[in-house]
């Protein structure tokens, strides 16, 4: 245990599974001060703290007040293959606010142990640190950028009400929708997610068997809230067309449905199939009694997604601004800087 550089009493160790219920009021504070609503849950907490790749010791310090509170936490995640990027968070309780020195502190310890996650990066390849931080959290906002973030994206959670059923879907002709069957078709979801997310910005290839691990592990996580009949799948002949992965609930919110990947194939663009698979979820969440759907989309999304959404009825809610830090360049990149002239 090592005495923290604040008030007396303070102290900085790292955190334990029997901390969860105090992390969570802290979070929660922090969530609530620029938005009024949950976002964390209990559940969340333990299915992260108890990740493959996250060990408690090594990966987190907590910050203790005199009244033994947790004032402030850092942690940093580890993503897994091809562990292009590490993810450091520090996070406030409100009632320190203010207090910059325990936000970079928070951010520092953070960035140390990130760069420490570094070699595990074979083949010289770029490695940054990145994070997300809710646009009106300005404090995070601005310990980021102490500690020489930039922000690169900006995400918006997206949201409507169901207080009345959806337009019915309309699909092309060839095309049917089903429930996913985990066991036999994983694969297929995780080959055309992969496909999807190739058309993001600043895309780095991921392994496919990482990918059908990290489905895994996430099905895991959830456990007895996880809802394969939410999994909606557009097939054409034996072909899987297009995705919407939906979860029940936000956090412990089980009131509001959320889409959590929304995809369709390359060859299988431009005929609606995405819309489609969106009002076909949403018209699932109104029958079970759902108060609203939401899902993220990037800004700079390449696919139209966003014009999707908007097309289906959903409205920004709020904003989120994704932030990085290079931890170490492409070697490849440094090379050929090196032999330009000047």
């Amino acid at each position: 245990m090592q005495t923290s550089p604040w008030p007396n009493g303070w102290i900085v160790r790292p955190a334990r599974m029997d901390d969860v219920d105090r992390v969570l009021e802290m979070i929660t504070a922090r969530w609530k001060a620029p938005y009024g609503e949950n976002e964390p849950s209990r559940r969340g907490i333990e299915s992260w703290w108890q990740g493959p790749r996250f060990d408690l010791a090594t990966d987190t310090r907590l910050v203790l007040d005199a009244e033994n509170a947790v004032a402030g936490m850092a942690s940093v995640a580890n993503p897994g293959e091809p562990y292009s990027e590490f993810v450091p968070s520090a996070v406030v309780h409100p009632r320190y606010e203010g207090r910059t020195e325990l936000w970079d502190w928070l951010q520092g310890w953070g960035l140390r142990r990130a760069r420490e996650l570094v070699p595990l990066a074979v083949g010289g390849k770029r490695v940054v640190a990145s994070c997300r931080a809710p646009a009106l959290d300005g404090a995070r906002r601005a310990a980021l950028e102490r500690a020489g973030f930039a922000v690169v994206r900006v995400a918006n959670r997206m949201g409507t009400g169901l207080t009345a059923p959806s337009q019915a879907a309309q699909w092309p002709a060839s095309v049917s929708v089903r429930t996913a069957d985990i066991e036999a078709d994983l694969e297929a979801i995780a080959g055309l997610y992969l496909e999807t997310w190739r058309d993001q910005r600043g895309f780095v290839e991921i392994p496919f068997d990482a990918v059908v691990a990290g489905f895994r592990e996430d099905i895991e996580h959830e456990g007895a809230q996880f809802d394969p009949t939410l999994w909606f799948l557009a097939v054409e002949g034996n072909e899987l067309a297009g995705i919407a992965l939906c979860s029940g609930h936000i956090a412990s919110d089980t009131t509001r449905g959320l889409v959590g990947a929304l995809g369709v194939s390359q060859a299988k663009r431009k005929r609606g199939i995405a819309l489609a698979l969106l009002q076909h979820a949403f018209a699932e969440f109104h029958r079970r009694g759902y108060a609203a759907v939401e899902l993220d989309v990037d800004t700079e999304n390449a696919t139209g997604a966003l014009g999707v959404y908007e097309r289906a009825g959903m409205r920004v809610i709020r904003q989120s601004m994704r932030y990085e830090r290079e931890l170490r360049p492409d070697a490849g990149r440094a090379t050929e800087s090196r032999r330009r002239p000047g």
